[in-house]
């Protein structure tokens, strides 16, 4: 019996399905939030470590509304939010809810053992938001479907395996040039698929 047979003995409750559709309702959410008042997110739902050893522990939870892209385009951002959904929906079909539910909460609490190490560890408050929870979705695929095809502007045909390589290029760039927090973000992304894909071998 696999490692992963074994926590999904021990966590029923991990098997609700159609997960995906209410984090795509979650992101939606977040996005009409930051359309109308983005200081709302930073005020009363983010990941704040002094604010929840206050008292304020939902915002353990209430972190994940917030939009897939920082980019002030609406359309993109509805692009992407689409692109979420038709990638989570197929991993979930092919997984099963069990192993796609525990993908996802191994990501979210990468991100909020992130946020704690820095704040007792660095001695840095700082500001994690799950954005790049996506790249550990695109990553995911690729590694489930490596021959399936993005359509990079809905017109050009890449492999995933590819367009995952140049994912993992990017962001590397982008770690070795952002600051602490979204290097911890980055980090906590990546943890998500080693932990996932090898340490509990998940070989689908």
């Amino acid at each position: 019996m696999s490692l992963l047979d074994k926590i999904e003995r021990k966590c029923p409750w991990l098997r609700f399905s159609n997960l995906y559709m209410y984090m795509t309702a979650i992101f939606l959410l977040g996005l009409i939030m930051n359309i109308f008042n983005p200081l709302f997110y930073i005020f009363y739902l983010s990941l704040d470590v002094d604010k929840i050893l206050s008292g304020q522990v939902w915002r353990l939870v209430t972190f994940i509304f917030y939009p897939l892209s920082n980019s002030s385009s609406i359309i993109l951002s509805l692009v992407l939010i689409y692109v979420y959904y038709s990638l989570t929906k197929t991993l979930t079909m092919m997984w099963g809810s069990f192993k796609f539910n525990l993908y996802l909460l191994i990501g979210y609490l990468s991100l909020i053992i992130g946020a704690f190490f820095s704040y007792f560890v660095l001695k840095d408050n700082i500001y994690i938001v799950p954005t790049y929870s996506f790249f550990s979705i695109i990553v995911a695929f690729a590694l489930s479907f490596p021959d399936a095809y993005f359509y990079l502007y809905f017109i050009i045909p890449i492999k995933a395996k590819y367009f995952a390589y140049v994912e993992i290029v990017l962001y590397v760039i982008l770690f070795l040039s952002s600051g602490v927090a979204n290097r911890v973000a980055i980090v906590c992304s990546a943890a998500n698929v080693f932990i996932f894909f090898v340490l509990l071998r998940n070989k689908i």
